[in-house]
């Protein structure tokens, strides 16, 4: 049976299953824009109101008008066009769209900026939705390839398939005649209230098929893209790690692709582009648009001749002789001339390639780049030198970008690695006292072979990427070392303090009495507390181990050996004295040798009951005749002192000073500090030089409240208590710098996405603000 055969028999079996798949799906997409068309006023009101000129304001209105009039027009053409792409499934069509027919030089000929602008969005459009249904359209694939006897089925060609749907809604509205900015919000209401909504549409499809007995047990696969290292695509419960990367890649992509769609409609509505853009061809003696685009190769020759061959000589160079090479005093204006440069260098590039022959695609990567290194240079936390030093690598990665577009959308792209690890490494590993002793040797290695080494051979940056990351975990290692180390030396001193606090309040409570002997007030109040505190730092069970209470018990018969006594007490003495004194020796063995002279003279009080008597007889008349005698009240306030708790030490640093009430602004601070990540960036006055430093927050005790700084290398460079940190901030005097734990190429994306989305609100989001305030009005009238 001949390959035709083949196919006419399965187009005989199958056609009645795709024309009940055909009826599903118009019916099921003609709901959707019902919903679409009663949204469209918002939209364009909302558009509308926010229009420049009275003259743009009526074309909105013109275009609601006309939408409201004539979109049944619309709705048919659209039935026409989705049944056409069912039909066209049977024969030998490469693709169905409405743009296929085309000769690509008619094309490239009478596409203008607009309609290159549409067609930019629209693509977008169609990879986020093949994206967000990879799962569904690749079972649809396979099954469809079966259906047509064999012939490989692309997404491109899946009937009802993104592509298939955004080009037949395109191809339909062209009937209203719509301008280019108003169609492309009509194309992103499509997007929203269609292209969103398919899962279940692709769900029945591939049911249906499946009923009819085409690959029934297909199991559920995510193909990754042709270029991916690895093999073939499996089941995403056996292999979630494939599903996972798979995602990641999916992520970069509809990232990238929003802002390219918020950049296509802000250079609609930028004049300065277009007149860059008449001025370049005017230039050249040529009209605007006439001028074929420029090629890749162009593009990359261009920053070739740009490209400097070597570093800023205001940047510092460790090759230079000597033995430390300090940090240069760089300024805002010194960064301003390095922001001056970079976009110098993309004039350059527009002045040799010709701003008229850029298409949108290279235009915006180039713009994306731009803002890449732009945002490198106002990173609170990226030392001026580090900046400084990277913008060097300005053009190299224009050309990457050009030459790799998976730079701005694969976060494993080396040369995107490359880039986070420098500013990654900069940000912690750079010495400004002495730049040969940090990471900034490494960083213009780095730089210096990139400059004279790279014209396309993005490989290089893999093999700098290798050696440069063996560097950062070697100055890892290091700085977590000593950042360790700091840590531990911190709590070791705070956990003496609180020992040492709580021993001298218990013996306190137990010299105060006038019997005692200044020899024996002297023993407790300093030998014996160092004992109690060697037990609660050695000891793991600290007050409830047996030997915190036997050193208390020493201490209680030490204070009783010395009140005053009957003669039946005395004989009870004199019998417990030898045990008295071998348990304090045993005691103090743990000590060494360093009490052995303050501790023989309280032996001496302590050798029979007569000589203890003595002593506490004479401790008595010194009281006496004292003039500095110990009120009654005070005596019996520190009796009772062993029975009250001790105070927690975080309320001796934020409350015990006065216990004054804390001020509500610096109450809300102190409690978004302790929620605050240990590793956050702050920018504090030096208490010293009254210089700002930047530091990290290495530790917060939470028992004196006290916040613990080191430096990029690791090392202690400041303790604050919580408070006082707390107040600084609401003064000024110090700052939390924003600090992420993404990569710096993901989170400046993301930035610049929040930027754009600012600067040019997308009809996604304020028809969902429509939505959404629809709801909310529903809901106050029901109340």
């Amino acid at each position: 049976m001949s390959i035709q055969d083949r196919r006419n028999k399965y187009q005989s079996q199958f056609q009645p299953v795709l024309n009940r798949c055909k009826d599903t799906v118009i019916v099921y997409i003609n709901a959707l824009l019902t919903e679409l068309f009663n949204n469209s006023d918002k939209a364009l009101t909302s558009f509308a109101q926010k229009a420049e000129t009275n003259e743009i304001q009526n074309r909105f209105f013109e275009a609601m008008a006309m939408i409201r009039n004539r979109h049944g027009l619309v709705e048919h053409e659209f039935r026409e066009l989705l049944s056409e792409g069912f039909d066209k499934f049977w024969h030998d069509q490469p693709e169905i769209d409405g743009f296929s027919d085309l000769d690509e030089d008619t094309e490239l000929e009478l596409v203008d900026h607009e309609s290159m602008d549409v067609s930019t969005a629209l693509e977008n459009m169609i990879s986020r939705t093949v994206g967000h249904h990879r799962s569904q359209l690749y079972a649809l694939g396979q099954r469809l390839s079966v259906v047509s006897g064999g012939r490989s089925v692309k997404h491109k060609q899946i009937p009802s398939g993104p592509h298939h749907l955004a080009h037949a809604f395109s191809e339909a509205i062209d009937a209203l005649g719509l301008e280019a900015r108003i169609k492309v919000i009509i194309l992103a209401l499509f997007d929203k209230y269609v292209l969103k909504q398919l899962g279940s549409i692709y769900d029945d499809f591939n049911n249906s098929l499946k009923e009819a007995g085409v690959l029934p047990h297909l199991r559920p696969a995510i193909q990754k893209s042709p270029d991916a290292k690895g093999g073939p695509s499996a089941d995403d419960k056996e292999h979630p790690e494939q599903q996972q990367e798979q995602t990641q890649e999916e992520l970069g992509e509809e990232l990238f692709g929003s802002i390219l769609d918020m950049m296509a409609s802000r250079r609609r509505t930028s004049p300065e582009k277009l007149a860059a853009r008449e001025a370049s061809a005017k230039a050249a003696g040529r009209q605007p648009g006439s001028a074929p685009p420029a090629t890749q190769e162009n593009l990359v020759t261009a920053l070739s001749n740009i490209q400097p061959a070597q570093r800023s000589d205001m940047i510092p160079d460790v090759n230079a002789p000597g033995a430390g090479i300090s940090n240069i005093e760089i300024d805002e204006q010194f960064l301003i001339r390095v922001k001056h440069t970079l976009a110098e260098e993309r004039h350059k590039l527009y002045n040799e390639v010709g701003a008229d022959r850029l298409e949108a695609a290279d235009e915006d990567t180039i713009d994306l780049v731009g803002m890449l290194f732009e945002y490198m240079l106002n990173d609170p936390v990226l030392p001026a030198v580090a900046k400084a030093l990277i913008s060097h690598l300005h053009t190299p990665y224009l050309k990457v970008a050009i030459i790799d577009r998976k730079l701005l959308t694969d976060s494993n792209h080396e040369a995107r690695q490359l880039l986070d690890s420098l500013v990654e490494a900069g940000s912690h590993w750079i010495d400004e006292r002495n730049l040969k002793r940090g990471i900034y040797p490494d960083m213009q290695n780095v730089i210096d072979r990139v400059l004279k080494e790279f014209s396309d051979n993005v490989s290089l940056f893999g093999t700098l990427l290798e050696t440069f990351k063996k560097r950062m975990d070697e100055f890892r290692r290091k700085s977590d070392i000593l950042e360790k180390r700091a840590q531990d030396s911190i709590k070791g001193r705070e956990k003496l303090n609180i020992a040492r606090q709580r021993a001298s309040q218990e013996m306190r409570a137990r010299s105060f009495s006038e019997n005692l002997p200044q020899p024996v007030k002297e023993f407790l109040e300093k030998t014996w507390v160092d004992k109690l505190v060697f037990v609660l730092l050695r000891h793991p069970d600290g007050e409830m181990s047996e030997d915190w209470k036997e050193a208390l018990r020493i201490a209680d018969e030490i204070a009783w050996t010395f009140e005053p006594k009957d003669q039946s007490e005395r004989e009870e003495l004199e019998k417990t004295l030898p045990d008295l004194r071998k348990s304090i020796e045993e005691g103090l063995a743990s000590l060494g040798g360093f009490h052995q002279e303050k501790s023989q003279v309280l032996f001496g009080l302590l050798s029979n009951a007569e000589t203890a008597s003595m002593a506490s007889e004479q401790a008595m008349k010194s009281a006496k005749t004292s003039d500095t005698v110990v009120p009654i009240s005070d005596k019996a306030a520190l009796k009772a002192e062993p029975s009250k708790p001790a105070p927690a030490p975080a309320e001796s640093t934020t409350e015990k000073a006065g216990e004054e009430e804390i001020p509500e602004d610096e109450e809300a601070m102190m409690e978004k500090l302790r929620k605050i990540k240990f590793g956050t960036w702050f920018e504090i006055k030096d208490s010293q030089s009254g210089e700002l430093q930047k530091v990290k927050l290495s530790w917060l005790s939470p028992l004196t409240a006290s916040c613990m700084f080191v430096d990029r290398a690791g090392v202690q460079t400041a303790i604050k208590p919580l408070r006082t940190l707390a107040q600084e901030i609401l003064k000024g005097e110090s700052t939390i710098l924003e600090d992420s734990s993404d990569p710096f190429v993901e989170r400046t994306l993301h930035a610049i996405r929040r930027m754009l989305q600012r600067s040019l609100k997308t009809t996604d989001d304020i028809a969902s603000e429509l939505i959404q305030d629809d709801e909310d009005n529903e809901g106050k009238e029901v109340r």
